[in-house]
């Protein structure tokens, strides 16, 4: 009876131990497929993050916002403990679960409902997208460490196997000593028996718990449209799932024991990226990459790949897992930015060559016209022929205002716009400004006047061109749009303070006020745009490119100031200007002094002027003429350098585009071969772009002046290079 009992005992072990066997073969099947808890809420949550960069329907949104619901709340039941191995997983999963609940998914519903109500929702559904992502990869990474506790757990039981079996024998040895030592073997065996009936039912009750969660953390995993990747730790590929398949065409069949850059990488992939991959590798450090792979087919693809280390119990690497990520749209995207950016670099440098080469060519005639039209105001002529001429001078004088402003615009648009700190006078600005008025205001019958408070610095510094060119505008608007009353300019001191270094600075605020047709309100805020006019209607009585207030603005907030537009439908307007510049003692230099200068103070200076322009040449000489000068003339470059080593010139009027050798070239070879003796040469040209002044003093050149050239312009040239040539 002891014997049949032994038998019987020895039976229900063996099957016990083949049913625990089998468990642990269906255990080892379950390993990798029992990331999908995890894994199926990462994939919902990168199916909603393509809803929403898709901007798909709403109610496709909500339907995938309820799945995310759905995995969330699955991925922190407690069951999952079991999965994740560690509390502070386990805490991390609910905490992405309340996350989604409480903050996702509410600013989800209210980014919904404003598509819904057609208000700008950009940046909370970018915020959401960040949040989703964060989320996505919270689940990415608990999906890996799940995995590697599954393979723990599955070492525990083969270790509970192999501990039964052991026990098993160990029954078999006491079964024999029971056959042998009778009644207190049997009492032993009893004991044994028990114990391991014990063991063998937890194991078998663990085991197949552990068997169901991955079993369905398998289903997970193959149902993640992300492909992934495992390999051992040399790099080489273990496994993929069948997501990796279906968007690389590599089965795990021909993938198995390759490295990925043995296969899978593309030609367009950077080496540096692949460099920066192996060091993390190396280092056992989770990396994200952008690189290019090709497919089975051999098409090209972008994708964005997070490879992290596996790490066993003891700290040992058992391989890595990669997540890859289509990102071939968006690249495409990115270079097809790149190459609109190109585009449009390119169009802006065609656009700035075409201005230059328009502005050149533009005023080569047009200083012809207003030099000749100056010169000729000068003489004795009848009533009628002065009218003419002054119309004429005033209608060029409108075209290179025109002019002026489109280059200007222009700078302003593109952001090149410079200004220059030089000494000039306010009173004098002013009073060019008025005095270009004066005739035109008479004939209309508006009374022009002008105020300059006595406590105006009598020299400052700044940017007088730009100064006169806001103040143009300013006035001539001003003037257009009054046809009865007046139109005042004035000028007053609002603060004085010092710079950093202690130099005294002074503020101003000129203001131009008008008694004209006035602005409605709601217009104002418009004007200050480009192409706006004060008037709108269609008979365009008034005129005007709706350049002048935008390029005014723009000049001032470019010197530091700011622009004021205040007005009244049917009673005027006032412009008011703010300005600082620093106060210096005295003007440098008088304009005005060569003009006043007798005739044989003026023929004191030598001068030679290089133009290869006939017209041009006319305008010139006859301009010095009037100043009491005969200078010498020369058609290009290379003669100007060949007569300044034969005669002390004092000046030198200098063309920059001229045949044989153009002007800068020809400054050069006279810096390098006068030395300090060289005559103070003023480059005399229709270069006159932003930067195109800088561009010549760097050259070489002293001065500058930009045609058309007037009488004052040139005048003021050659006062400024009295200082060298009474040397």
């Amino acid at each position: 009876m002891l014997l049949a009992l032994s038998c019987v005992v020895a039976s229900d072990l063996a099957t016990t131990s083949r049913s625990l066997q089998d468990e642990v073969v269906r255990t080892e099947g379950l390993v990798l497929s029992n990331v999908r808890t995890l894994g199926q809420a990462q994939r919902e949550l990168l199916r909603l993050q393509h809803l929403l960069d898709i901007d798909a329907p709403d109610d496709e949104v909500r339907l995938q916002a309820g799945f995310v619901s759905q995995r969330t709340q699955e991925s922190a039941l407690s069951y999952q403990q079991v999965t994740l191995g560690a509390d502070s997983l386990m805490a991390t999963a609910r905490r992405n679960e309340a996350a989604w609940r409480e903050e996702v998914l509410p600013a989800l519903n209210r980014l919904l409902l404003d598509r819904r109500d057609r208000r700008d929702s950009a940046r909370t559904r970018a915020q959401i997208e960040e949040r989703i992502q964060g989320l996505e990869r919270s689940y990415n990474v608990l999906a890996s460490l799940g995995e590697t506790n599954r393979r723990e757990q599955v070492a525990t039981t083969n270790e509970t196997a192999t501990d039964l079996s052991g026990d098993l024998r160990r029954l078999l040895l006491m079964l024999g000593v029971l056959l042998a030592a009778a009644l207190a073997s049997s009492a032993t065996g009893a004991v044994l028996f028990l114990r391991a009936d014990r063991r063998r039912s937890d194991a078998v009750r663990e085991l197949r718990t552990l068997n169901d969660d991955l079993a369905f953390y398998s289903r997970v995993v193959e149902a993640t449209d992300s492909p992934l990747i495992a390999s051992d730790p040399t790099g080489r590929i273990t496994w993929v799932n069948e997501a990796f398949t279906r968007s690389t065409g590599w089965r795990l069949d021909e993938a198995q024991g390759l490295r990925a850059d043995e296969f899978l990488f593309g030609p367009a992939t950077d080496p540096g990226t692949v460099d920066r991959l192996a060091h993390a590798m190396t280092a056992r450090l989770p990396i994200r990459v952008e690189v290019a792979i090709r497919t089975h087919d051999g098409e090209q693809r972008w994708v964005t790949t997070d490879v992290s280390p596996l790490l066993d119990a003891d700290g040992e690497l058992e391989g890595y897992f990669a997540v890859q990520t289509d990102i071939t749209e968006r690249h495409e995207a990115e270079l097809l930015l790149v190459e609109a950016r190109r585009a449009a670099e390119e169009t802006a440098r065609q656009k700035a060559s075409f201005l230059a080469t328009m502005s050149h060519e533009i005023r080569t005639p047009l200083n012809a016209v207003l030099g000749l039209t100056d010169l000729l105001l000068l003489t004795d002529l009848d009533g009628e022929q002065r009218d003419y001429v002054e119309t004429a001078h005033r209608s060029g004088s409108h075209l290179l205002a025109l002019i002026n402003d489109v280059l200007v615009y222009s700078s302003l648009e593109s952001g090149r716009l410079e200004h220059a700190e030089e000494p000039f006078s306010m009173a004098g600005v002013l009073g060019e400004t008025v005095a270009m008025f004066g005739p035109e205001a008479e004939v209309k019958g508006v009374a022009l006047r002008l105020h300059l408070a006595p406590d105006v610095p009598a020299a400052l510094r700044g940017d007088e061109v730009r100064l006169r060119q806001v103040l143009v505008n300013l006035v001539g608007n001003a003037l257009k749009f009054t046809e009865s009353g007046s139109v005042s300019v004035e000028t007053t001191v609002v603060r004085r303070s010092e710079d950093a270094d202690g130099r005294p600075l002074c503020e101003l605020l000129t203001t131009v006020t008008d008694t004209g047709i006035g602005i409605p309100e709601w217009r104002i805020p418009d004007l200050f745009q480009s192409f706006v006019r004060g008037d709108a209607s269609t008979t365009r009585e008034y005129g005007g490119t709706g350049l002048g207030l935008a390029i005014s603005r723009g000049l001032v907030e470019a010197m530091g100031g700011t622009v004021e537009l205040e007005s009244e439908l049917g009673r005027g307007t006032r412009v008011s200007v703010r300005t600082a510049h620093r106060a210096i003692g005295a003007p440098e230099f008088d304009p005005a002094a060569l003009m006043a200068a007798e005739p044989e103070d003026s023929c004191q200076l030598s001068v030679l002027v290089a133009e290869d322009d006939a017209v041009n040449r006319k305008v010139v000489v006859g301009m010095l003429a009037r100043l009491g000068i005969v200078p010498s003339v020369v058609g290009n470059g290379r003669d100007a350098v060949d007569l300044v080593e034969r005669v002390d010139f004092d000046v030198v009027l200098m063309d920059v585009e001229m045949p044989v050798m153009d002007g800068v070239s020809a400054v050069r070879r006279i810096r390098d071969s006068q030395g300090e003796r060289r005559p103070h040469v003023i480059a005399l040209t229709a270069n006159a772009l932003t930067g195109d002044r800088e561009r010549f003093i760097e050259a070489g050149m002293d001065d500058y002046v930009s045609k058309p050239v007037t009488l004052e312009s040139l005048t003021a040239a050659l006062v400024r290079a009295r200082p060298r040539s009474s040397v």
